[in-house]
């Protein structure tokens, strides 16, 4: 038997058009729709972008000064909290930052389930599937 490269099977197609069927999901849900329409504010507004932009650089500054061993400063934390103090202040920048945590959450989600599907060989039952929600999540 031989496998042909980029030939589609029936079997190849069901499992992609369930893919697409679960992505047909994601969008329609009722909750991840808000999601959608934070991150799209949030694009379309230069001041929340740029406070967002300018604290990540901000901490990732810090970041990097504190792993080759300097210590922070007061003032420099004090100048971070600030700056994501005033970020957070911001309605669309706020509303982006809870939306990112909630794709953070249905990503892992759906990520966690699918890894167990393959690891069991099976469709896991629901205590299984409570238990591998992802780590920090929350739910449980």
């Amino acid at each position: 038997m031989s496998i042909i490269i980029g030939e589609s099977t029936a079997a190849t197609a069901n499992y992609k058009e369930s893919a697409q069927d679960l992505c047909r999901a994601v969008l329609d849900d009722p909750e991840l729709k808000g999601v959608f329409s934070a991150v799209e504010a949030f694009m379309a507004d230069k001041e929340a972008m740029g406070m967002f932009s300018g604290l990540q650089e901000r901490g990732e500054a810090l970041q990097v000064k504190q792993q080759g061993g300097l210590e922070l400063t007061a003032g420099e934390v004090a100048e971070y909290d600030s700056a994501r103090d005033a970020m957070l202040g911001n309605p669309k920048a706020k509303a982006f930052v809870d939306a990112q945590e909630k794709i953070q959450e249905v990503h892992q989600t759906i990520g966690s389930w699918v890894s167990l599907v393959f690891e069991l060989g099976r469709m896991p039952n629901e205590d299984e599937m409570k238990g591998s929600c992802g780590e920090g999540c929350g739910c449980h």
